[in-house]
């Protein structure tokens, strides 16, 4: 049979499903890694039967890389998902869902106040027009220095979602009793250096420049990372409660509900978390 130039099933292929704006409208990706239409809306397409399975690799969902490659696949202009302000993420996730799924999202949270398990469907379109971005373009002055900020990668906050994973691991092995007290401590003393790390980091990806006194800005991350390792206790817990202040502004991280037992009625405040291993199962 003859070899055609072009796939005469490629009408077939999928289609944009729905159009998103990224939260950042762009701003701190790194050149390269995203490519933003002229409408400023990117394509979403729905999830592949191939995109399905790989979000049921444990491995490849705990390291990140399926994240990063159904991304690619569903949302193409974005080149290099690892370089993603994670302030984009949850918007990203979500119109995945929605062009693969629909707009409704079935889930489940236990009530404080008597442990009953509630069953709930949120509207993922209501959700979508909550999503917003943190005000980074506030600067803070602490002292003779004035911190510029901005959103930390989906590569840095995957590592620390890797990193609490591994230290909770360690947790319960240090709990082992047949492990020495000895060998306990140096355990205790690996994980608390790895949290410090952790902390230093993660408020140190979220740092975009520091302008001195003299007029000097310094925006290389290596010199911002190590400015954390030194810093006084005022200056560190100043920039870290900036940081806090703006991610609790956050509206779509848990929504209003009433439990469902009958004996209960209390209303209370159930939390959404939007990650590939329980967002698409």
């Amino acid at each position: 049979m003859p070899i055609q130039s072009s796939n005469p099933l490629q009408k077939h292929f999928r289609q944009p499903q729905l159009y998103i704006q990224l939260p950042s409208k762009g701003r701190w990706w790194t050149a390269g890694s995203v490519s933003i239409p002229p409408t400023g809306e990117l394509p979403v397409y729905s999830m592949t039967a191939r995109d399905e399975l790989a979000i049921k690799t444990p491995d490849a969902l705990l390291n990140g890389q399926s994240t990063v490659d159904v991304i690619h696949s569903c949302i193409p202009d974005i080149k290099n998902a690892w370089d993603m302000p994670v302030v984009d993420l949850d918007a990203v996730l979500i119109s995945i869902r929605q062009a693969t799924y629909g707009n409704k999202m079935d889930y489940v949270s236990v009530c404080p106040h008597c442990q009953y398990k509630n069953e709930h469907t949120a509207d993922l379109g209501m959700i979508m027009s909550l999503v917003s971005c943190p005000d980074f373009d506030t600067t803070l002055r602490v002292g003779a220095l004035e911190f510029y900020f901005k959103s930390e990668t989906f590569k840095t906050y995957n590592a620390n979602s890797m990193r609490n994973f591994e230290e909770q691991r360690l947790i319960q092995s240090i709990a082992n009793d047949s492990i020495s007290d000895e060998e306990k401590e140096n355990q205790f003393t690996v994980m608390f250096k790895k949290l410090l790390d952790m902390t230093v980091n993660k408020i140190a990806d979220n740092v975009a420049a520091i302008k001195t006194s003299d007029g000097d800005t310094i925006v290389d991350p290596g010199h911002i990372v190590d400015f954390f390792h030194n810093c006084d206790k005022t200056m560190w817990n100043s920039i870290k409660d900036h940081l806090e202040k703006l991610g609790s502004a956050n509206p779509i991280k848990e929504l209003d509900v009433a439990c469902d037992n009958d004996n209960c009625k209390k209303e209370y405040k159930a939390p959404l978390v939007f990650e590939l291993s329980n967002f698409f199962g």
